[in-house]
């Protein structure tokens, strides 16, 4: 069958009403509805044109987070940090030393080879919708990228090839999925071949003569659409597409290629705005009745809770659950289960929620409700399914519920023989979230504001009791369960302050109970504060920091109030209460301030810090993290990278292919007064001394001058083993941290058990 060649889609900010005015690029708000109306649409893909090629992820997380914000029914406008979904963030260049024969799919598009039109995330349960890739450098010989929705495939394949395609047969990782799926007219793919050939390999698995030839037809309709469906990518750039629905790739490179892509991921509910309007969306506000539970299409969820459906991939997953055999043997509709089968239901919605059947788990968790009103997990999962599905009006109603209704529960089970800790957690300012784990499946977690414990606590050791802070629901709470110590948790002064408030009249209740991290001294951490305190210890500096409000409207006004306190370009605009990068933009001149605010949510805190170019004498940046914990000093991390704002997955795109990065790392984490000085490792000190909490980290750099340049101070930094697989030198590091924490509370319980 002939084609034509693809009309390349393409979006120029100056035609987005009220777009470029003096230069200025168009209003998020404009531009996001344009975009999700072309990848709800064939193509499924559009370029942007119109941003800077800047070594800067802002303006593409911030475009693809408001589509995101609209594509899950929102408005574009309220992208608060507790809002804001994660992203998930990539740095695409070449790296010479990367081996296609090591194993991982992924690291194809780390060379020059060609790569193959794809899915991205094809591994996943349910691989992001929004993939968005922005050109910071281009490749001069190659590199163009390929697009093919999947109409164009659909329409070269015949009936029996796409019947094998439908079938849930084809090896992503460690899970079994159809290549087409979806409707008549609605048809999505998932397709990664090289991920599917790896998978038989390394599992000893074998497809039947007539799917490989199926593939085998649908890799020959590919090589036919991909030259017809190419074009370069200019610097500054931007593409996006809806995921599933089209596939990319892309031509070869030169070896010696400088080329350097931004990536981000996300989940969006639908690129279909209209869904939105109609109010065809999961209802979960104020415990809504089952039956009116809808999917994420808007259609009527008839999905039957039944173990009989599960994957062979997932059955093991849900062996884990309690009663699982008094479940198999139920095996029908949680409508139809009698009254006291409230565990069960719960169980179900626990199980649908892993997979990412966000309205099979509603509908279990809302059943469950109607038979106990008061279980508390049922009702933060609605929280979560709420705020996965963009209603945060909803998800916060339900969570302040069941705070209000339950300030203190206890994890578990607790054991009379073993001590118990009560872990302070503020719901101010914070939002219950469904966060994709890295096998694909899915659980809920409080995000915002605090610091984890997960791997901090060896939680066998202790009962664990949790007391929910909503504004002053606990001023009132009678005596507690007996508790050996108070774990304070709450870790941002920014979003937390009444939180704190009333955690500190809460410990003053109990002067007997030891407390790690008093509020009080968590409430002085904020950033305008540790500038003004620590810039008092000689030999340190935190850079000048205000707090400013902006309305949305009077740009001239908070130009004028940033001069007025003496900023001078270029300075970062940060939004207050955001602990990632995602909020953050460096400006350098009058033009990109005003872009950023105009693209920025109003009504809301930023904060005004002045920029330090802390690049080293090998003109790179390095970040270098420490803790305090019970007074004590360990080393973290110690991060390098080309770009200013440095983090921890910077070490997947600069530091995997610099071996003397990782060796600076390794003699700071070996020997950390060595490589700091003891005349810096004094000024740290005092700078516990000064702060006085049991656990907060510092991120710093040294100056070429000697000054210990501090960025940022707090409770709030995670400590976990993500990165340790891939830098094992890192992992006896972070265990030592993990013993240290909990060192620590078992110093305080024997001081308490010793008065």
């Amino acid at each position: 069958m002939s084609m034509k060649p693809l009309t390349i889609p393409k979006l120029e900010v100056t035609q987005i009403p009220r777009g470029l005015k003096n230069g200025e690029i168009g209003s998020l708000e404009q531009l996001a509805p344009a975009i999700c109306k072309a990848l709800s649409a064939y193509p499924h893909f559009v370029v942007v044109n119109g941003y800077p090629a800047l070594e800067d992820r802002t303006n593409l997380i911030n475009l693809s987070q408001a589509v995101c914000a609209l594509g899950s029914g929102q408005s574009v406008l309220d992208r608060g940090s507790q809002n804001q979904v994660k992203v998930s963030f990539t740095q695409v260049r070449i790296d010479r030393t990367k081996v296609i024969t090591s194993g991982k799919v992924t690291q194809y598009s780390r060379t020059h080879l060609p790569l193959a039109p794809h899915t991205d995330s094809s591994y996943m349960i349910r691989p992001h919708e929004l993939v968005a890739f922005q050109c910071i450098v281009a490749d001069k010989m190659g590199g163009e990228s390929i697009m093919i929705p999947v109409e164009d495939i659909l329409s070269q394949i015949d009936s029996e090839v796409l019947g094998l395609l439908r079938d849930s047969v084809f090896p992503f990782s460690n899970n079994l999925y159809p290549i087409i799926s979806g409707t008549t007219g609605d048809e999505q793919i998932r397709y990664y071949r090289s991920q599917i050939d790896r998978t038989l390999e390394a599992e000893a698995l074998s497809l039947s003569d007539k799917y490989r030839a199926a593939i085998e037809s649908l890799d020959t309709v590919l090589q036919q659409s991909a030259q017809l469906i190419q074009f370069p990518l200019q610097p500054g750039q931007i593409l996006l597409m809806h995921n599933r629905k089209v596939l990319h790739g892309r031509t070869g490179l030169s070896p010696e290629s400088d080329r350097l892509l931004y990536r981000v991921r996300l989940h969006v509910d639908s690129f279909e705005l209209d869904s939105f309007k109609s109010g065809s969306r999961t209802q979960t506000g104020n415990y809504t009745p089952a039956s009116k539970i809808v999917s994420s299409h808007g259609q009527s969820s008839n999905e039957e809770l039944t173990p009989a459906k599960t994957p062979p991939f997932l059955a093991q997953e849900l062996k884990g659950l309690p009663r699982f055999e008094e479940l198999i043997k139920l095996n029908c509709h949680p409508r139809e289960l009698p009254p006291h089968h409230a565990i069960q239901l719960k169980i179900y919605g626990q199980f649908f929620l892993s997979r990412g059947q966000f309205a099979a788990a509603a509908q279990a968790f809302l059943t469950c409700l109607k038979i106990s009103p008061d279980d508390y997990e049922s009702g933060l999962a609605l929280s979560s399914i709420a705020d996965a599905r963009g209603d945060y009006k909803a998800a916060r109603a339900i969570m302040n519920q069941v705070a209000r209704r339950h300030p203190l529960i206890w994890e578990g089970q607790p054991d009379p023989q073993k001590p118990t800790l009560l872990r302070i957690r503020g719901i101010e300012g914070s939002a219950y979230r469904i966060v994709q784990k890295a096998d694909g499946t899915y659980k809920n977690l409080l995000r915002g504001g605090h610091f984890s414990i997960q791997d901090l606590i060896h939680r066998k050791q202790y009962n664990l009791m949790i007391l929910n802070i909503l504004e002053n629901n606990i001023d009132e709470l009678q005596d507690i369960p007996k508790c050996d110590l108070l774990l304070n948790t709450i870790a941002c002064p920014d979003l937390k302050r009444m939180s704190l408030l009333a955690a500190a009249r809460f410990v003053d209740r109990y002067p007997n109970i030891p407390v790690i991290n008093d509020p009080r001294r968590v409430l002085e951490t904020t950033r305008e504060r540790n500038a003004l305190r620590l810039n008092m210890i000689p030999g340190v500096s935190f850079p000048k920091t205000e707090r400013l409000r902006w309305d949305g409207i009077s740009l001239d006004a908070i130009a004028r109030e940033i001069f007025g306190l003496g900023f001078v370009f270029p300075f970062i605009v940060r939004q207050v209460g955001s602990q990632t990068g995602s909020s953050v933009q460096l400006v350098n001149n009058q033009q990109e301030l005003c872009c950023h605010l105009q693209n920025s949510p109003a009504d809301r805190e930023y904060y005004i810090i002045q920029f330090q170019d802390c690049r080293n004498a090998r003109n790179v940046y390095n970040k270098t993290r420490v803790f305090f914990i019970d007074g004590n000093f360990y080393p973290v991390a110690n991060l390098f990278n080309n770009s200013w704002n440095v983090h921890s997955g910077d070490r997947y795109n600069v530091m995997d292919t610099n071996q003397w990065m990782q060796d600076e790392e390794r003699s700071f984490l070996n020997d950390p007064v060595s490589y700091l000085g003891t005349e810096n490792l004094d000024k740290l000190f005092k700078i516990r001394d000064f702060v006085g909490l049991d656990f907060f980290g510092i991120d710093l750099t040294i100056l070429r001058d000697g000054t210990l340049f501090i960025f940022e101070l707090n409770a709030a930094m995670r400590h976990n083993f993500d990165h340790a697989k891939n830098f094992p030198y890192t992992e006896p590091h972070l265990r030592r941290i993990s013993n240290a924490f909990n060192t620590m509370i078992q110093n305080r319980l024997h001081k308490k058990a010793s008065k």
